[in-house]
């Protein structure tokens, strides 16, 4: 049997974590494939859609005990795996977006084929975002600012509001007193 840290077999794989009784259409190097590629990309309905498995099927496997199991020992066993499929995908990921942030998306219209345009505003604005956060957690930097910041901040600003001194200047009220003139009608 391997021992913590080391590699387990196949075999000694599928015996801890496959047991035979777990009854499925689909094969245990199926459900392997699916949890591997599931820790790889985060994305349920992805897994579902590449390997043709409804996606309530995955959601019941996924709260299993073999699930879980099986993919903490993946995470535990098989991180380095994992971790080189992901700088894959996300250095195709950052080619392709460096391409299209200098040449533009690639459209096609009837007239002229194959276009580059520039990219939209909002898809730039996504881009940053997301590459502001994943630069933030590289740094050991918060990547957002949580609600109850937000919210304790109201309220202080609020009690500020509140607890303030008036400080506009109040009307003066001036005292005016009529004289009633009498008209003499020499002096004209």
């Amino acid at each position: 049997m391997a021992t913590k840290g080391s590699k387990m077999t196949y075999k000694e794989w599928e015996a801890k974590f496959m047991p035979k009784d777990i009854s499925s259409t689909y094969s245990q190097e199926k459900r392997l494939q699916v949890i591997s590629d599931y820790l790889v990309c985060g994305n349920l309905a992805e897994v579902g859609r590449k390997h043709d498995i409804p996606y309530v099927t995955l959601v019941s496997w996924k709260d299993e005990n073999w699930w879980i199991s099986a993919a903490e020992d993946m995470l535990i066993n098989h991180k380095e795996e994992l971790l080189a499929k992901q700088r894959k995908i996300l250095d195709k990921t950052y080619s392709e977006l460096e391409d299209r942030l200098e040449n533009g998306d690639e459209i096609f219209d009837k007239e002229h084929g194959h276009v580059r345009i520039k990219v939209r505003a909002n898809h730039l604005a996504t881009i940053a975002d997301v590459t502001l956060k994943a630069n933030q957690l590289l740094n050991n930097r918060p990547t957002q600012i949580s609600s109850v910041n937000i919210d304790s901040l109201a309220d202080k600003l609020r009690d500020i509001t509140l607890n303030a001194k008036d400080v506009t200047p109040k009307p003066e009220s001036i005292e005016v007193k009529f004289k009633e003139i009498e008209s003499n009608p020499n002096q004209s």
